[in-house]
């Protein structure tokens, strides 16, 4: 996807089109607390999550609301993470 992002940014920009990406990492909705209560390691990534909580479809909704607003009207060929961090916190560098 962000290889997509990437070429399409260059693609469409000329006609002021604009291409991104978003991750959303884990959301807190009842198939995602099913899929944490059967695989050890979804869960393991809940908890490491430095912000301590899942993320709600709200804090995913508004990271896209903004991507779509003029306010992000430079904003091309780039994904965007809304993982609460714990890409970071797994990473370990």
């Amino acid at each position: 996807m962000h290889r997509f992002a990437w070429k399409e940014a260059v693609r469409l920009g000329p006609v002021g089109a604009r291409a991104c990406s978003l991750s959303p990492g884990i959301i807190d909705t009842p198939q995602g607390r099913q899929e944490a209560a059967t695989h050890a390691s979804m869960q393991r990534l809940i908890d490491a999550t430095p912000l301590g909580r899942t993320r709600r479809s709200e804090d995913v909704a508004h990271v896209v609301a903004f991507m779509l607003s003029d306010e992000a009207g430079f904003l091309n060929g780039i994904d965007i993470l809304v993982d609460g961090g714990v890409f970071a916190a797994v990473r370990g560098d």
